[in-house]
């Protein structure tokens, strides 16, 4: 008996479903975390969707009636220090895991609920990556999410928060408050993806640009008091 093609197909299409919910998505690539002096490293795997500058608590967005307080969209306490916020988008193709972007102790990790999750981008945008200004849409700003706040040895400050990308969060997360970490440890694992947020005080200048593909311990995603990409282009 033949097999009538379209029943190929749709085998076809749910064993690649199947292969990547249950085994592509929990992959975990071997990576040595190796930051230079001065460097902050990617904490998750993904492509750059913004990088702001956070002056006065706040950061001007494109398509908004007034500038957005970058604490509450970090889920920090108010009075953040000024410097730069970046995103990744991680998408369907990328590896979940989210990792220290510096060594040091783990201060605080806050799970922020919502009522209502909201797809963060289109559909398309799970594979090439996000579109448009993602700082302007709803789920952004209202999406439930993980913060996690670290200080490295020297005191410096980092913010990171976990945003649901349009369904629950579902954050693993593998430390707690108190904990030492080490660059490039894992902080926690995305079953769904989501939008990775990450502050960093002045002292430190973007190393990357808006669209940009970046791996989570391996990437320099900020250096110290380094000139080069400072106003690195903005979503818009």
């Amino acid at each position: 008996m033949r097999v009538p093609r379209r029943v190929w197909m749709l085998a076809a299409a749910g064993a690649a479903l199947t292969y990547g919910r249950a085994v592509h998505r929990y992959r975990d690539p071997v990576r040595l975390a190796r930051p230079g002096p001065g460097e902050l490293l990617a904490p998750a795997d993904g492509r750059v969707a913004f990088v702001r500058r956070v002056t006065g608590g706040r950061l001007d967005v494109p398509g908004l009636n007034g500038p957005l307080d970058a604490a509450d969209l970090l889920g920090a306490p108010a009075g953040l220090a000024d410097g730069w916020l970046l995103g990744v988008h991680v998408g369907a193709l990328d590896v979940r895991f989210v990792t220290a972007p510096l060594a040091g102790a783990v201060e605080a990790a806050p799970f922020h609920g919502s009522r209502v999750n909201v797809p963060l981008a289109g559909p398309l945008a799970t594979l090439t990556g996000p579109a448009g200004n993602l700082l302007a849409g709803r789920g952004t700003l209202e999406n439930e999410r993980l913060t996690l706040r670290l200080t490295g040895p020297d005191g410096t400050p980092v913010t990171l928060a976990l945003v649901a990308p349009g369904r629950a969060l579902n954050a693993r997360r593998y430390v707690t408050p108190g904990d030492a970490v080490q660059a490039g440890v894992k902080l926690a694992f995305l079953p769904e993806g989501a939008l990775v947020l990450l502050h960093v005080p002045e002292a430190f200048v973007p190393q990357v640009s808006v669209g940009g593909r970046v791996q989570a311990g391996l990437t320099p995603l900020a250096r110290r008091g380094e000139q080069g990409t400072e106003g690195a282009p903005a979503t818009v």
